[in-house]
């Protein structure tokens, strides 16, 4: 019998599905127009049109596969994460900041007291209520 792995403690934000279908969908497209550009009507401008549809049906694909962002917790770390994975953004404690809710917004309140609404609009509604109820009110 095997001991049981820990449960991450992390809350995974994934993206809304209809966002990156719709990416991949005109990525398929773009790549079928230029196909038919280039191998129909022999015109060698279709072939960018392919490389164009492919980079978005990869960006898509990443969307659907990857999570929009994760909150970790313990640390008070809120990743947003990038689709291709160069720059993810980080939010909270690491950052010198600190996270709070004001009803179905995050908030963040930087070092020099102002204060940033963070971007949560491709994520999951029902996953970011779960990052919202582990984060305490912010009092105006």
């Amino acid at each position: 019998m095997q001991p049981d792995t820990p449960h991450d403690h992390r809350v995974q934000v994934r993206y809304k599905p209809f966002g990156p279908s719709v990416v991949v969908f005109g990525g398929l497209l773009v790549m079928g127009g230029g196909g038919a550009l280039g191998f129909g009507l022999d015109n060698a401008g279709g072939f960018g049109f392919m490389l164009a549809g492919a980079i978005f049906v990869a960006l898509g694909t990443l969307q659907l596969i990857k999570p929009y962002s994760v909150f970790d917790p313990a640390t008070g770390e809120l990743r947003i994460i990038d689709p291709f994975g160069f720059k993810d953004r980080i939010y909270g404690a690491p950052a010198g900041e600190h996270l709070y809710t004001h009803g179905r917004d995050i908030i963040r309140v930087l070092p020099n007291g102002a204060h940033v609404t963070v971007r949560t609009g491709p994520g999951r509604k029902a996953d970011f209520a779960r990052v919202i109820a582990q984060l305490p009110p912010y009092r105006l």
